[in-house]
């Protein structure tokens, strides 16, 4: 929604028609967005696969028959696409990414249509690698060189984000403490795991809370452990962490502001997702990232890597965190003790931020046009 936003802001007169999958959730809250002239859903399939299930996933009966039906969905999809996009006549198509995509992508490419593709991974989608030999050009939310898109093709534009994540300075970090009840003087560590939460963070966090917090006077821990997880987690914890340090985790189901809670934070630990990691990298936040190692084709892995390369990040594999807890605990209470390291891997991390992300792209968008 930031890029539409820019675009209309860049060019009142331009009209963003918006094409979706049928029943997705996000697809139907775009329906009535502000910047959204009009909405058209239709059917594209997905093809079902899973990071690191290998030949095994081919055998897999229920995942063969949901491929098979969605293969019809995805060339019924493109049929409707190819006489949408005749319709509409579009000057110029913008691939987000996702299976919407490739129906949408190869119908424009065989009507002679202009189309844009944005990766905010490292790793670009299966929807983008299939469409991108037609592609007019490639944005990409990170360095092109840890992209294979052609160069003269591909631009550095990074990811939009809300405005509201900004450089923090003391005075602001200690603001938005103070704003989500901090006392002066307390460090706070958020976990988070995106909106849904992480199993794997909050496992982890189960183990090793009780002491952090002892080893810690000063520390509150903020959890966001997704909604589904907040009732259950919340008892688990109560048993778990000793009542003179409990009042010190806070367990959240799901939280609007976001990046009050991330700007107040002195240390964050969380997943490796693009959105999530150029919001603290606007921040200029010290991470702990532990990557997830199933979802397709690594990219979480991959993105990780790129940051740990720069000394951006300290980065703990998955299955060594639930190993090995208290080594997690151990790298948590250095930083958290360590002002300087953690200035350095903020720092670092800022060096991946990308102002006006939403105004390049839409700039780049409209040029086409």
């Amino acid at each position: 929604m930031a890029v539409a936003k820019q675009i209309k802001d860049l060019n009142p007169q331009a009209e963003i028609i918006f094409i979706g999958q049928k029943g997705d959730s996000f697809g139907l809250r775009i329906k009535d967005a502000e910047y959204i002239d009009r909405s058209i859903y239709i059917n594209a399939g997905k093809f079902r696969r899973y990071n690191g299930a290998g030949w095994r996933q081919l055998l897999d009966i229920k995942t063969i028959a949901l491929n098979i039906l969605d293969f019809f969905k995805f060339i019924a999809g493109t049929v409707s696409a190819y006489f949408i996009l005749r319709n509409i006549k579009p000057n110029v198509v913008f691939v987000k990414g996702g299976y919407i995509g490739v129906p949408v992508g190869l119908a424009a490419a065989s009507r002679g249509i202009k189309y844009i593709t944005h990766d905010s991974d490292t790793m670009p989608g299966l929807a983008n690698r299939i469409i991108a030999r037609w592609a007019d050009s490639h944005a990409v939310g990170m360095p092109e060189d840890l992209y294979s898109y052609p160069k003269n093709k591909t631009h550095y534009v990074g990811v939009p984000i809300s405005h509201n994540y900004e450089l923090i300075n003391l005075i602001k970090q200690n603001q938005y403490k103070e704003d989500i009840g901090l006392k002066k003087g307390q460090q706070l560590l958020l976990v988070t795991g995106g909106g849904l939460g992480a199993m794997t963070l909050n496992t982890v966090i189960l183990k090793i809370a009780d002491k952090l917090l002892k080893d810690n006077v000063n520390l509150v821990i903020v959890l966001i452990a997704g909604k589904e997880n907040e009732k259950d987690l919340s008892q688990k914890f109560s048993k778990a962490i000793d009542e003179r340090v409990g009042d010190r985790l806070l367990i959240k189901g799901f939280i609007n502001d976001l990046y009050k809670y991330s700007g107040a934070a002195d240390l964050i630990m969380t997943r490796a997702g693009a959105t999530n990691m150029a919001e603290f990298a606007a921040q200029a936040k010290a991470c702990i990232v532990i990557p997830s190692p199933h979802l397709v084709g690594g990219h979480q892995i991959k993105n990780a890597r790129a940051f740990y390369d720069s000394s951006a990040i300290d980065l703990i594999e998955e299955e060594s965190a639930l190993n090995n807890p208290d080594m997690v605990m151990k790298r948590l209470n250095l930083l958290l003790n360590d002002d300087t390291k953690r200035r350095l891997l903020a720092a670092n991390l800022h060096n991946f931020s990308f102002k006006d992300s939403a105004f390049e792209l839409a700039k780049m968008i409209l040029s086409k046009t």
